[in-house]
C-alpha cells in the first residue's frame, strides 16, 4: 500500500503525512440544538442506530430501529420517516420491519429516485447470531421489495452505506458482532453481493463498523471503531476492497462508539464522532480539504448529560449537511449545519 495519504500510526499528527500537522484543538462551543425527527412512538421505550439518505429535490428519508425493552433487541423493529422539502418538520414515523426476529441497524442508500435498505435481522441470543438483509425500493421507500438475506459469516451486521468505487461495483462497508472484526461485501449490480474481504482478527482491539469513503484516485479509506476503546481505527485499500491495510490508530479518541466519514461534493472528507475515549459525549465535527493530510480543529455539535452516538451524515443538494444521532438510545435527533461553520464558525444552518 505505497503512497496513502494518511500517516497510518501516527497518534499525534492525526492522520498527517507529507504535509504540516494539525493541531487538535477542539472548538468547544455547542453548534445549536438539534430537533427530534419524532416525539415518541407507542409501545416503544427505545431508539437507536438511525441512518439517512437525500434524494434530488431534498427530500430525505430516515430509518432507525425501536425496541419495547428492557434489551435493546426486545421487540426490535424498524421505521422510517420522511422530511419533505420546505417543511418545518418530519412526517409521523412508520413501522417497515416488525416480526418476531429482532431487525434492527438500518442503512439506506440510494441512486436518484431507488433505494437499498440493509439491516440485520438477529436469529438468536444477541447481535453475535445476525445475518444481513437487504430490500430494494424504485419510489423512494414508499413500497420495497421482499427481503433477501446477504450470505456472510455468522453475526454479519452493518451501520454504514455503500460506496460505489472505481470500477462501478458497490462496495457495503460490514463487519461481525461474533469475531468483532470489519467485513466488506461487494455487488454489480445491487442485488447479489458475496463478501469481498475481512479485516484481521484482533481479540484485544477489535475493529468494526467500518465507515469508507473513495478518493480522488479510487483508493479508500475506511475509519472503524474500536471495539477496546481509546482511538478509531484507519485502514486503506487500493484494489476496491479486496484487501486493506493493517488497521492502525488514527490519532483521534474513541469510546467504542461509531464514527461516520462522508465525502462532500466539493472533495472534502467530514468526520463526526465523540471526541473522548471514555463517553459518548461530545459529539464533533472535523473537515479536511486535502483527503485526510490535514484536518481543521474539531468543533462540538453537541454535548451535555447523555450520550449522543451513532451518527450518520448526508449532503444534500443544496449543499448542507444533514446529520441524524441517537440520543441516550431514547429517540433520534436531526440538525443541519454549512461547511462555513465547520470552517470557519459561521452560523449554522440551523
Amino acid at each position: 500500500m505505497a503512497g496513502l495519504a494518511w500517516s497510518l500510526g501516527d497518534d499525534e499528527l492525526l492522520f498527517n503525512k507529507g504535509g504540516t500537522p494539525t493541531a487538535i484543538e477542539t472548538v468547544a462551543e455547542p453548534a445549536f440544538d438539534s430537533k427530534p425527527v419524532f416525539d415518541t412512538i407507542a409501545g416503544k421505550i427505545g431508539s437507536h442506530a438511525p441512518t439517512l439518505t437525500a434524494f434530488a429535490d431534498g427530500e430525505l428519508l430516515a430509518a432507525w430501529y425501536s425496541y419495547d425493552g428492557p434489551g435493546e433487541l426486545d421487540g426490535a423493529a424498524i421505521h422510517t420517516a420522511r422530511h419533505l422539502p420546505g417543511r418545518e418538520s418530519w412526517e409521523p414515523p412508520e413501522v417497515l420491519i416488525d416480526r418476531p426476529q429482532a431487525a434492527g441497524n438500518p442503512v439506506l442508500y440510494s441512486a436518484e429516485d431507488a433505494v437499498w435498505l440493509f439491516h440485520a435481522v438477529v436469529a438468536g441470543d444477541g447481535w453475535s447470531s445476525a445475518r444481513i438483509e437487504v430490500q430494494r425500493s424504485s419510489d423512494r421507500g414508499r413500497t420495497w421489495s421482499s427481503p433477501r438475506v446477504i450470505e456472510g459469516p455468522l453475526g454479519s451486521n452493518v451501520r454504514f452505506p455503500p460506496v460505489p468505487t472505481a470500477d462501478g461495483t458497490l462496495l457495503l462497508p460490514a463487519y461481525d458482532d461474533l469475531f468483532q472484526r470489519a467485513l466488506f461485501f461487494a455487488s454489480t449490480d445491487g442485488e447479489n453481493w458475496t463478501c469481498r474481504s475481512a479485516l484481521p482478527l484482533n481479540l484485544l482491539f477489535p475493529n468494526l463498523q467500518p465507515s469508507v469513503v473513495v478518493l480522488d484516485d479510487g483508493r479508500l479509506l475506511a475509519v472503524m471503531r474500536n471495539g477496546g476503546g481509546g482511538w478509531l481505527w484507519v485502514s486503506a485499500s487500493d484494489d476496491g476492497g479486496r484487501s486493506w491495510t493493517v488497521p492502525l490508530d488514527s490519532g483521534f479518541p474513541n469510546p467504542a462508539s461509531p464514527a461516520a466519514l462522508l465525502r462532500l461534493a466539493d472533495g472534502s472528507l467530514i468526520l463526526i464522532y465523540n471526541d473522548s475515549n471514555t463517553a459518548r459525549r461530545p459529539l464533533s465535527i472535523t473537515i479536511s480539504a486535502d483527503e485526510g493530510v490535514t484536518w481543521h480543529p474539531p468543533r462540538v455539535l453537541v454535548d451535555g448529560d447523555g450520550a449522543y452516538a451513532y451518527p450518520t451524515a448526508v449532503q444534500s443538494p443544496d449543499g448542507l449537511i444533514h446529520v441524524v444521532y441517537s440520543h441516550n438510545r431514547e429517540r433520534i435527533q436531526h440538525l443541519i449545519l454549512n461547511v462555513a461553520w465547520i470552517v470557519a464558525g459561521s452560523p449554522p444552518a440551523r
